[in-house]
């Protein structure tokens, strides 16, 4: 089976993970417009408890590994190794490409590599894309907790913080912006919606 999945995100990952544990012979495409599978780019990553995948899903974190006191992982280091050990797992990453049409079982896409345009014919094909039409919100990092606002605490100790309103006067290691529902529940959701997704497309 050749399944490809198209999108960049933390979903897009874990349904690869999934589909891959359901079925290790399959042959996996990752569509992603990004130069890089994480390592840049914050979103949302407050949580309850860890680990929120398998851990055979993600690798080495070092300094951002969470511990039992962390309420938020880094988003962006999470995605890396989720990203890095799908690639060991022999899962086949198009990156800097853009999917313009999907047509029957042909994904046609432009962008890197040597031609820089073709189509490839797939089995399944998993369309994870997701729309900038939902409220705003303003991130920031910093050393310390803001009042009235989400946040989670890091494991090395600097508080990821998200609030609805313009972004607060005051001085932060990084703002960030994020377009979503809700990001205290967020990278849960996705995680789930990755899961719940590759076992749909399998069955």
């Amino acid at each position: 089976m050749k399944i490809a999945i198209i999108g960049s995100g933390i979903e897009v990952f874990c349904c690869g993970h999934r589909l891959l544990d359901l079925d290790p012979k399959l042959e996996l495409h990752i569509f992603d417009e990004k130069a890089e599978s994480g390592m840049f780019g914050e979103e949302p990553g407050i949580i309850k408890t860890w680990p929120i995948t398998p851990i055979t899903w993600f690798g080495k974190m070092y300094s951002q590994m969470p511990t039992e006191k962390s309420s938020a992982v880094r988003y962006s280091w999470f995605v890396k190794s989720l990203s890095i050990m799908l690639a060991k797992r022999n899962a086949t990453f198009h990156l800097k490409s853009r999917v313009t049409k999907i047509e029957e079982s042909n994904v046609h896409f432009s962008g890197a590599g040597i031609s820089g345009t073709g189509k490839l014919k797939f089995t399944k094909i998993i369309d994870l894309r997701n729309k900038k039409d939902e409220k705003k919100w303003f991130g920031m990092i910093s050393n310390e907790i803001i009042e009235g606002a989400i946040h989670g605490i890091r494991p090395d100790n600097t508080i990821e913080t998200w609030s609805d309103k313009e972004e607060l006067q005051d001085n932060f290691i990084q703002i960030m912006n994020w377009y979503g529902k809700n990001p205290k529940s967020s990278i849960s959701e996705r995680v789930q919606l990755g899961i719940e997704t590759a076992e749909l497309s399998i069955i």
